[in-house]
């Protein structure tokens, strides 16, 4: 793929440059204001492609609309966070694009008045992942905005936005949606032809912070001298290479890109096996382009198996807990794995993302939430078969307080694992201890919070498991599967499934013969998110994408059946209610 740039053409003043903005179509408005926004920032197709050439080319009315939204973000941070001399760190992934758009963004911000900090990159680039990009905003206490280039795991051809505000959890719902309606209301963006360029150690600084949380959790001996086979599928993932390399492991890097970057639909195996035979190598891991989505290639006894984050984390919950000890509360999505469930000694569900799993992390940790978060968010304690709804911290603390007593846990780390299905995932500790003479407890950890995607320590951990010779495949349930699928739909498509599905909320459903017990699963505002599909022998999600265009089904059923039974809900819905 061969990818260009329409040249820029500024209207240039004395120390800076202006363009001035095109009037937007309609199709343009619902790109920058979609109806149904991302589960964290933007993204955006950027390249059209030039038929028959193969050529894709970047042309200046997708570029503005990408500037558009950076705009409108600086305008919001000054508007929410009046500060005299705002720091910013801008990083990206390997994009085509991104390298360009971090010197956009850079002049941008700095003619608004931010002060730029990159991270070190001897190539001149400003590298990183999302999960180290969103960290960076609790560990350093200056910098209260991080700027993330990167469209994950999308096609190469697109670019977006993740943006972290102050805490390190991505902004999304009315947040963005008031971005966006910034962003509309543009007509001109200025950009500073000169500014000072402050470079970081960001990606190291992650690095001793991942090091420190994982020694409460479990002792790393076994990596020394172990081989390890990463693959990023774009870029050379220094940052998580460079930690493996300070516990000793010896890693072999594949340097190739795949498109789409993402490693939960995309497997080359002969690729992998070759690798890993050459260097007599049993573990792989495979990351998308910003390092928030992975999994994991294993030689075993049985053969090669691939493992995704489901099964991962659920597997690494379960022998953590009963073999380590571990006192989990396991902080999930509502569509991953619950075959984890029986051995953490709490279970909270929320809605898919971390907009959700950061609400529940910041009531833990006694950090003050915004209404909108709370109001919009789908949190539920689980208990007894039942999902509690909660909007505040009250009943959360609660519930742990009577397990701390009850269980008689004195003086021990709680491990809070909070995790989604498609591979994000972030441990913090939890200490509870008893107030002097009261029957009330303090809730409080020794590390920042990271309310965001932060994946490495479970990489880590689980890569110390399976070396010392702990089997993903003995830790979980066999007998059941998870998997999950989509359905293309546009944002209009994806609010009329919901609706129409809306007229079997509560009901039982039968199909072919097996009988469902639908619920809807909604936010504290009442609004549905999700709704459950549960028979006697599996249970069925299903909710629209904040990724793409695109209904997502979730399964955990038989595993002989559960492929069949997944597809013959997702035509049902597709055919009967879009």
């Amino acid at each position: 793929m061969e990818f260009k740039i329409e040249k820029l053409n500024f209207e240039e003043f004395e120390d800076y440059n202006l363009i001035r903005l095109p009037d937007l179509n309609e199709e343009e408005q619902k790109i920058v204001d979609p109806i149904v926004p991302p589960t964290s920032g933007l993204r955006i197709k950027l390249f059209d492609s030039i038929e028959p050439s193969g050529t894709y080319l970047l042309t200046n009315q997708k570029l503005f609309l990408y500037l558009r939204v950076a705009k409108a973000i600086s305008i919001k941070f000054q508007e929410d966070f009046i500060e005299e001399n705002p720091k910013i760190l801008i990083v990206s992934d390997c994009r085509p694009s991104s390298n360009y758009l971090v010197k956009l963004c850079a002049q941008l911000f700095a003619q608004d008045g931010f002060e730029i900090f990159f991270q070190k990159d001897g190539n001149g680039n400003s590298l990183m992942s999302s999960p180290y990009a969103s960290a960076s905003v609790a560990l350093y206490e200056d910098i209260n905005l991080a700027l993330m280039i990167t469209a994950s795991h999308n096609p190469l051809d697109w670019n977006g936005l993740k943006v972290y505000m102050k805490y390190p959890i991505p902004i999304s719902g009315d947040l963005m949606k008031q971005i966006s309606s910034i962003a509309l209301s543009l007509n001109e963006i200025k950009f500073k032809r000169k500014f000072k360029e402050n470079r970081i150690g960001a990606e190291q600084k992650n690095n001793e912070y991942i090091k420190d949380l994982i020694s409460k959790i479990i002792e790393i001996q076994a990596l020394k001298n172990a081989k390890i086979v990463i693959w990023p599928y774009l870029g050379k993932a220094r940052g998580i290479v460079n930690l493996y390399k300070e516990y000793g492991a010896n890693i072999t890097l594949i340097d190739e890109t795949i498109n789409p970057p993402n490693p939960i639909k995309e497997l080359r195996r002969e690729k992998l096996i070759q690798t890993m035979e050459s260097v007599d190598s049993k573990i792989a891991i495979l990351l998308d382009a910003d390092r928030d989505r992975l999994a994991f290639f294993l030689k075993e006894d049985d053969g090669y198996n691939l493992y995704i984050p489901n099964e991962l984390y659920t597997a690494m919950h379960n022998i953590l807990a009963k073999e380590f000890s571990c006192k989990i509360i396991n902080i999930r999505t509502i569509p991953s794995d619950y075959r984890g469930d029986h051995t953490s000694i709490l279970n909270i569900l929320t809605g898919v993302g971390y907009k959700h799993l950061g609400v529940i992390l910041y009531f833990l940790f006694g950090v003050e939430v915004d209404q909108s978060k709370i109001d919009t968010g789908i949190l539920y304690v689980e208990n007894n078969d039942k999902f509690v709804k909660i909007n505040n911290s009250t009943p959360l603390k609660d519930t742990i307080s009577k397990i701390v007593k009850n269980k008689e846990i004195i003086d021990e780390n709680l491990i809070v694992a909070a995790w989604e299905e498609s591979g994000g995932h972030t441990f913090n500790i939890l200490k509870v201890t008893k107030k002097n003479n009261t029957e009330e407890y303090d809730f409080e950890t020794p590390f920042p919070i990271i309310a965001d995607k932060y994946p490495v320590p479970a990489l880590i951990i689980l890569s110390e498991l399976i070396v010392r010779g702990y089997r993903i495949s003995d830790a979980i349930d066999w007998t059941i599967k998870g998997i999950n699928r989509t359905i293309p739909a546009v944002d209009v498509e994806k609010i009329k499934i919901m609706k129409n599905f809306e007229k079997y909320d509560g009901k039982s459903l039968k199909l072919d013969n097996k009988e469902y017990q639908i619920r809807s699963l909604s936010d504290n505002n009442n609004k549905i998110d999700t709704y459950q599909l549960k028979s006697e022998d599996s249970i069925l999600y299903f909710r629209p994408s904040g990724t793409g265009p695109d209904v997502r089904f979730y399964i955990f059923g038989k595993r002989e059946t559960h492929l069949e039974e997944i597809i013959k809900v997702m035509e049902f819905v597709k055919e009967k209610f879009s």
